[in-house]
């Protein structure tokens, strides 16, 4: 039985599986719902497919969506019947292939000019065969094709007053790169109709680096099916390479690595601890670390959002905007704790009453305690880049930041129910049993955060939808600073 057709996506699923290629045909059944997150990327690409067409006049859409694709077809053939000179999504198929172009441009000689438009910052190298598919198809259908562009997202754009996409949108030749991909699609494409001519038996590929690399793909939970929860997979910053040699080995258990197995120091640590049940500790190390811990302390964390298409003026696509932080207090070991946190109004930029809240509630000395430090140091100081006025207090603030993470990710504390992360969620129900964990909480973790405060920016929920979910926020961030004293603690009991 062979495919009567595949589209783009399924070529790009090929090139990385044709398992994954061979499954999405034939067992979508396997395929989980599409996780929130996700689906957010996806609804920003839209959106971003959309502003692209702002940039070109006068084109024409080609507007029937994937159950209409014969129509969209013979649409695409009767706009370029009748001159049209920009197309958006138009619609061709050739040898078993139907592409949806996001832009095509005809030039005065006739030939045409295709434009794929990205939500990235740059160009990938998963993207020259995406534009080389499109090329193929198109070049079958008798159009000449004088040039294969990219377009991106000018990451270094800010927002002023409306979205400018000629300000938003870079472009980049890619018709070389797209050309010699070009030369491979027919012997690829007979390796993908052989595949999918059998729809009994699936392709047998063993798991690796293609399960994720260069897309996640939704049928990792059937394929990873006989893997235990903890495995070789687990242990951190292990190669790919080491990791097939041990499954070459007939090693799956952490516990089975053998003492000879070349690993860094780190990585032995986690194995001797999987095989022991006992948590390595360096007291010594951890001692180091607190010693350089300043009362008082603020804990701190931030929550996020960082939309595609910048919302605030003063803003770049992709720029962490912070809408929410939690901030406890604490003036000395196991002292008494204080809590004050700050939530966006969901309708102004929040930033800059954010920025006045850290600088009236964060005194001048004392270390600024977060988990994974980078992100937030980096918040502050962005912040005091976009907000002149308070530049001097947060770029003191940011000299002052101590990271939580280091002792779990230096190796200094490994646990056995760390399972090869040292993230807070991982680190905390190890050293803190009793602490409620989050999986309860209606936000669970940065990604629910930041869907539920869209949905407060999108001003489609009633005023009970929008209590709601602002007291869950709370609950949630609140949880982060509240799980790092707890963590700190636990830190002093050890080396005491």
């Amino acid at each position: 039985m062979a495919a009567k057709s595949i589209s783009k996506s399924q070529y790009m699923m090929g090139l990385q599986c044709v398992k994954r290629l061979w499954l999405y045909n034939y067992r979508k059944d396997l395929m989980p719902p599409i996780p929130p997150d996700q689906q957010l990327i996806l609804d920003q690409g839209t959106e971003v497919g959309k502003l692209a067409h702002k940039y070109f006049k006068n084109g024409k859409l080609v507007a029937y969506d994937h159950t209409q694709l014969p129509q969209a077809v013979e649409e695409t053939k009767e706009l370029m019947k009748n001159g049209t000179e920009v197309i958006y999504e138009g619609t061709f198929a050739f040898n078993n292939v139907l592409v949806r172009c996001d832009v095509l441009g005809k030039n005065k000689n006739g030939s045409w000019n295709l434009i794929e438009v990205k939500s990235t910052t740059k160009v990938h190298d998963e993207h020259y065969p995406d534009t080389a598919i499109q090329k193929y198809v198109l070049e079958g259908n008798g159009l000449r094709v004088n040039n294969v562009q990219l377009m991106h997202i000018n990451n270094q754009y800010v927002k002023n007053d409306n979205i400018d996409p000629r300000g938003f949108f870079s472009l980049q030749d890619v018709t070389r790169r797209a050309s010699e991909h070009q030369r491979e699609i027919d012997k690829n494409l007979k390796e993908f109709m052989k595949v999918l001519s059998d729809d009994t038996s699936e392709a047998r590929i063993e798991i690796g680096e293609h399960c994720t690399d260069p897309y996640a793909c939704e049928f990792q939970p059937y394929c990873w099916e006989g893997i235990p929860a903890y495995s070789i997979y687990d242990i951190p910053w292990l190669s790919w390479e080491k990791i097939n040699k041990l499954r070459n080995m007939g090693i799956i258990k952490i516990k089975d690595v053998p003492d000879n197995f070349a690993l860094s120091v780190n990585q032995r640590k986690y194995v001797k601890v999987e095989q022991t049940g006992q948590p390595y500790i360096d007291k010594s190390a951890i001692s180091d670390f607190i010693e350089e811990l300043a009362y008082p302390i603020y804990f701190i964390d931030f929550e996020t959002i960082s939309p595609a298409i910048p919302l605030y003026d003063g803003s770049r696509p992709y720029q962490q905007i912070p809408f929410q932080l939690s901030l406890h207090i604490q003036n000395a070991t196991n002292g008494k704790l204080t809590h004050a946190g700050y939530l966006g109004d969901g309708k102004t930029d929040p930033r800059p009453e954010l920025a006045s809240f850290m600088v009236e509630k964060i005194g001048v000395k004392g270390s600024l305690m977060a988990y994974n430090a980078g992100f937030e140091t980096g918040i502050i100081k962005e912040m005091e880049i976009d907000f002149p006025a308070f530049k001097d207090q947060l770029l003191g603030m940011a000299a002052r930041v101590k990271d939580l993470i280091q002792p779990f990710r230096q190796g200094a504390y490994v646990h056995p129910k760390f399972y090869g992360s040292c993230s807070l969620k991982s680190v905390l129900p190890a050293l803190c049993p009793d602490i409620p964990s989050y999986e309860a909480m209606p936000i669970a973790n940065g990604g629910g955060a930041q869907i539920s405060y869209l949905k407060i920016l999108s001003g489609k929920l009633s005023k009970e939808e929008v209590v709601k979910i602002r007291q869950d926020l709370d609950k949630y961030c609140s949880k982060d600073t509240e799980s790092m004293v707890e963590i700190l603690g636990q830190l002093y009991k050890t080396v005491k």
